[in-house]
């Protein structure tokens, strides 16, 4: 019989964490043991693991490879015909005109591997003759017209001079008074690329008098822009003579003025009514030819070439009667004011242009200050 002291069976003790609940003693739920996670060296084993299976992979693919390919040259050897050994090469050529290694199936079937011998004079440029006739290259095409560029203000001609016919006349403080910065306008009515070519004497509305080589030369301007042309393209019939002295021209103005960059406008067409009543050869289709050689004189003589034509053009081509005079030729005010406007923004870029305040490329002062050891 148990004593008050004898408890029964050895228990082991729990360590259970009890909660009053209703009343009730509730035993608490037992927190579930935090999940194991690999050590820092089973994460670096499994990792050396998964290098060496990705290497044991991808050598299998290279020996699966190598003997694919191996089988394939296997099965193409088989399946071409037996070729018997091919007889000594020879020659009977002499040694001058023998080739360094002999040209495959040189023979004249094909079977054959005989060098056959090589005519030296007829290795390289054929040597031409007016007998055999003469081969050209053609010219490069044209470069693009001068782009707009941002719009500098009219002190970019304080050093610039503009020669041409009437339609330039018209810059004259005598003429329109057209502001251009102070730059010195050479334009005289009825002239032409030979009149400049040959010195001839002529009237500028505000010097009288004058040779346009002469005055030039001693002005030595930094900038020279040309229009010269209507007046002799007013009728067809001598495209080749006008574009002889227009080049002419150029060169000798390149002799006088050395240091100074020439900027050649297209010739401008005529309105629509004239072209048809008494100007002809100022129809578009014409000058767009005569345009296009100018172009290409530029290009070979270092020039800048500007297509005023299309500023001036009407849909059809023609010059727009928005800005000409009654004549379908010469311009108003209005299309004096467009073309400086034009030459405003087609100038070639320099960090020291008078970009307009607001314009693209403008810089203040002391932006200048701080770029001005820059190119």
């Amino acid at each position: 019989m148990p004593t008050p002291n004898d408890r029964g069976p050895h228990r082991p003790r729990t360590n259970i964490q009890y909660h009053v609940e209703n009343g009730w003693a509730v035993p608490d739920q037992p927190q579930p043991q935090p999940r194991r996670t690999s050590t820092q060296e089973q994460r670096r084993a499994a990792a050396r693991r998964a290098r060496a299976k990705r290497r044991r992979l991808r050598q299998l693919a290279l020996i699966g490879t190598a003997c694919g390919i191996l089988v394939v040259s296997g099965v193409i050897t088989a399946l071409l015909p037996a070729k018997g050994a091919d007889a000594p090469l020879t020659s009977d050529a002499p040694a001058n005109t023998r080739l360094v290694a002999p040209v495959p199936y040189a023979g004249s079937n094909g079977s054959t591997g005989t060098a056959q011998p090589l005519n030296w004079g007829t290795v390289g440029p054929q040597r031409q003759s007016a007998d055999t006739g003469y081969t050209y290259t053609a010219l490069p095409a044209a470069p693009a017209a001068l782009p707009a560029f941002g719009r500098v203000d009219t002190s970019w001609f304080a050093d610039a001079a503009f020669l041409g016919d009437s339609l330039t006349a018209g810059f004259c403080v005598n003429e329109y008074n057209i502001d251009v910065g102070g730059a010195l306008v050479c334009g005289y009515e009825g002239i032409s690329p030979n009149t400049v070519v040959n010195r001839a004497t002529v009237t500028s509305p505000d010097r009288g008098e004058e040779v346009p080589l002469d005055v030039l030369a001693a002005a030595q301007p930094a900038k020279l822009y040309i229009l010269i042309g209507t007046n002799a393209l007013v009728q067809p019939g001598n495209d080749d003579s006008f574009l002889a002295y227009y080049g002419k021209m150029l060169d000798d103005l390149r002799t006088a003025l050395p240091n100074t960059v020439f900027y050649v406008q297209s010739v401008l067409p005529a309105t629509q009514e004239k072209v048809a009543d008494s100007l002809p050869g100022l129809a578009p289709d014409r000058l767009a030819v005569i345009n296009a050689a100018i172009q290409q004189l530029c290009a070979e003589r270092g020039c800048y070439y500007l297509d005023l034509s299309a500023e001036f053009a009407d849909d059809a081509g023609y010059l727009s009667t928005e800005f000409s005079q009654p004549d379908g030729v010469h311009l108003t005010v209005s299309g004096y004011s467009r073309w400086v406007s034009y030459l405003c923004t087609h100038v070639p870029y320099s960090k020291d242009n008078p970009y307009q305040a607001g314009s693209t490329y403008y810089l203040s002062e002391d932006m200048k200050g701080l770029l001005s050891d820059l190119p």
